[in-house]
């Protein structure tokens, strides 16, 4: 007995359908996190905490240990701050579940972070899928502690795929819980779901930036470099930006 092709394209449709499905609830789940949060040892009475979070599979990025070392020489002279990087390898290497375990994980740890009673300012810079974590954190942080404290954003390239499925989420939810947060980004690089503005985010689009031209590397590590070479000195002038000068949604383009 024959099979007819609507039937053969019906089931096709189906198994499509329970696969994407599955990939979808897979991609929600985060990696679990056998040891204790990564250990950032902060020091008696820190009021002003940097935190640098990387990308999937990028714990190592020359870049990002730049970034740190940087920011580290920047507050060196700042009373009460600390510089730290956020490494959350080997579990950000999975990628499809990068996202949801780095909620997860910044969910952890701004419940720990909501303990220490001397902070009066948050700064998050992260990278790709590292920035599903600063909202994370915030939220979780704000919930837990009894202060007001001033919490920013910078957000490298983020990667803004939640789960399969939503290829916007990041577009549209990414920075909203901050005082302020600011997005770079070029708007060509092969990463998928980079190349949007944040709606809660001033964003700065350095796609046309000249130092492109000469930079070798995958175009969705150039905001990275971007801030290492140009923004990264004036990190503590960015913590304090607002809204009202730096409109949220807006995109500015250099040069």
């Amino acid at each position: 007995m024959s099979v007819s092709p609507g039937r053969i394209a019906a089931s096709l449709a189906a198994v499509l359908i329970v696969a994407v499905g599955a990939l979808e609830v897979y991609a929600r789940q985060p990696v679990p996190v056998p040891a204790p949060l990564p250990a950032l040892d902060l020091p008696p009475g820190v009021a002003t905490l940097v935190l640098v979070i990387h990308g999937s599979a990028d714990a190592d990025n020359p870049l990002m240990a730049d970034i740190v070392a940087g920011l580290a020489d920047t507050y060196k002279d700042v009373p009460g701050a600390a510089v730290r990087y956020v490494r959350w390898a080997p579990e950000s290497d999975q990628r499809l579940r990068a996202a949801a375990t780095a909620q997860a994980l910044g969910s952890q740890l701004g419940t720990a972070l909501a303990k220490v009673g001397t902070l009066r300012q948050l700064q998050l810079v992260a990278h790709s899928s590292g920035t599903f974590m600063p909202d994370a954190i915030c939220t979780a942080f704000r919930a837990g502690s009894p202060k007001p404290v001033r919490v920013s954003m910078t957000l490298l390239d983020a990667f803004q795929i939640r789960g399969f499925l939503d290829w916007t989420y990041g577009a549209r939810e990414h920075g909203q819980c901050a005082d302020f947060s600011l997005g770079v980004l070029n708007t060509d690089d092969p990463a998928p779901a980079t190349n949007r503005p944040l709606a809660h985010a001033w964003n700065l689009d350095v796609t046309a930036h000249p130092g492109r031209a000469t930079f070798t590397r995958n175009g969705h590590y150039w905001p990275l470099q971007y801030y290492r070479d140009y923004l990264l000195s004036d990190q503590p002038q960015i913590a304090g930006w607002s809204y009202a000068d730096h409109p949220r949604g807006a995109v500015q383009t250099v040069p």
